[in-house]
């Protein structure tokens, strides 16, 4: 298993500097609060009587994560974020070039590899539109968690077909048999779905989880989540499609 340290270095600063300017002072203090309360009771509550939980997917068994960032207990990121760091571990043991966009996993666990986010600005990571990004290299694996359906539909003035063109250029910077895998919670970006519904967004591989109670997921098929609403009051998706671009 991937050592579940926490990544409590010199960003540790950055991303309150982050927090605080993106969302202010008041939001500021009831994140800590909330996030001290997370990491000292719930967490670990979850933890020590839930951690021998687990849940199938592909025929591999995962053990749900429970970790203050995000109340991942409460959301999708309990059963996607151990999906997502198994096939990271795996391409890093074999010295591939990875690239996440969004930046996800540094909250949880440390791994090294490229991140590309444009809004989360602290140290490490690269500070630029995805539609925009031209590396000096291709890489073998690009995943995102939750993150590419914010493109165009999360800015303002809102751009919903932003998100293809974003999708389009990770094609260009794919290496030859490489990966992308696009983590997408479904029911908050309407347009996204709408592309996966009518094909004009087309995965070569495709997977669904669809929430079932609490912190629990089990693999479902298409039908079973295309139609499920998004739940804001958690927040969390309650179905999840996991798709897979090759070349």
């Amino acid at each position: 298993m991937i050592s579940s340290k926490h990544v409590l270095s010199d960003n540790l600063f950055s991303r309150v500097k982050y927090v605080y300017k993106r969302d202010g002072f008041n939001h500021l203090i009831r994140s800590s609060v909330l996030y001290v309360i997370a990491m000292c009771f719930t967490s670990p509550f979850y933890n020590t009587f839930r951690s021998s939980e687990t849940f199938q997917f592909q025929g591999n068994q995962y053990h749900y994560l429970f970790h203050p960032y995000c109340s991942t207990w409460k959301n999708e990121r309990c059963a996607i974020v151990p999906i997502a760091c198994e096939m990271v571990k795996k391409y890093q043991e074999q010295n591939k070039r990875i690239l996440e966009v969004g930046n996800v996993i540094s909250h949880i666990y440390h791994f090294n590899h490229d991140v590309l986010d444009k809004y989360e600005i602290v140290g490490g990571i690269i500070n630029e539109d995805v539609v925009d990004f031209e590396p000096s290299k291709e890489y073998d694996l690009i995943f995102s968690i939750i993150t590419l359906q914010h493109v165009g539909w999360n800015e303002s003035p809102r751009y919903p077909k932003k998100i293809l063109k974003a999708i389009e250029n990770l094609r260009k910077i794919l290496a030859p048999h490489g990966q992308i895998i696009i983590f997408h919670g479904l029911g908050e970006n309407k347009q996204m779905d709408e592309f996966l519904k009518n094909g004009t967004l087309k995965f070569d591989k495709e997977f669904y989880l669809m929430k079932i109670s609490k912190y629990r997921w089990k693999e479902v098929n298409w039908d079973d989540v295309k139609n499920l609403e998004y739940d804001y009051s958690t927040p969390t998706a309650n179905g999840v499609v996991i798709g897979i671009i090759e070349k």
